[in-house]
């Protein structure tokens, strides 16, 4: 009786092992993702969510454009589209994460990047790209 009563301790600590190990692997995969965006004349394209749970966040952007772009990443409470005056040639770069810089007709580019809780405005501040609507709103949950 006593060896079967051993055996079932050790089959439920060993099940409680791998439980344990399986949460903490989903919970690092929890805090880690890749998003995907196409740039264009003009705007940006979501090609994944614009909303993520994860702190660690790969950002992957393709040039499907004719021009060269940049992609930048502000964290700000302002939605995407207002960041700057009407008209102006770019927006206040306050805030600011991380960016691709020179992303030319065709490339890709990642960037990886630690990111807070909260709303993030991914656009393209060069100049006239983002009063032509080169900008996209970005949240982590």
């Amino acid at each position: 009786m006593k060896s079967k009563v051993a055996f079932v301790a050790l089959a439920v600590a060993a099940f409680l092992v791998a439980a344990a190990t399986t949460a903490a692997g989903h919970s690092q995969q929890a805090r880690a993702a890749t998003v995907k965006f196409k740039m264009v004349e003009w705007d940006i394209l979501p090609l994944t969510a614009t909303k993520t749970h994860a702190t660690r966040v790969t950002f992957v952007v393709r040039n499907a454009g004719k021009l060269t772009h940049e992609f930048v990443v502000l964290r700000t409470a302002k939605a995407a589209g207002t960041l700057a005056a009407p008209g102006a040639r770019e927006a206040p770069e306050k805030g600011a994460r991380g960016e691709i810089g020179e992303l030319k007709p065709g490339q890709v580019k990642r960037l990886t990047l630690t990111l807070k809780k909260g709303h993030y405005s991914l656009i393209c501040n060069l100049p006239t790209h983002y009063s032509i609507g080169q900008f996209v709103d970005f949240y982590v949950r």
